[in-house]
């Protein structure tokens, strides 16, 4: 008979995918540290936790939201998982994202042609890509390329 851990590790790996360390927190809230430890092990040796997996499509999911790469790095981190911005920009080489062009139309949004006070619209777009996880230095280098007046 398969324990409380282990049927509720079950159901939670039908929904999504989930990292060890967060599979191993939410059932250790249910069921205690023992259970935890041998779901997420028997999890793990019938091949249903790969975290390198887990994080490629998350990574891949983020980039494809138009989320920047130290928004995903800082979101892997709380989630247990440890990858530098170069991870993620290998992913968005390898699946052909191009973060520029999440940048140049979050800016078209902000930075407006006939605006009354222009500086103010790119403090705003700074702050908002800033927000999304880009670093504010990529992002003025790729404004300044784009003819906003």
């Amino acid at each position: 008979m398969a324990s409380i851990g282990l049927s509720y590790a079950y159901k939670l790996l039908s929904m999504r995918d989930y990292f060890k360390n967060e599979l191993y927190l939410k059932i250790e809230k249910k069921c205690g540290s023992l259970e935890a430890e041998k779901a997420v092990a028997e999890m793990e040796q019938a091949g249903f936790l790969d975290d390198e997996r887990t994080a490629y499509n998350y990574i891949r999911a983020k980039l494809k939201s138009g989320y920047g790469p130290y928004y995903i790095s800082n979101k892997l981190y709380l989630k247990g998982c440890h990858k530098d911005i170069s991870d993620i920009e290998e992913v968005a080489e390898k699946e052909n994202i191009n973060m520029e062009e999440y940048i140049l139309k979050y800016s078209k949004r902000y930075i407006k042609k006939e605006s009354d006070d222009p500086y103010k619209d790119y403090i705003k777009c700074l702050n908002f890509l800033k927000n999304k996880g880009y670093a504010p230095s990529v992002v003025m280098q790729i404004i300044k390329k784009e003819d906003f007046e």
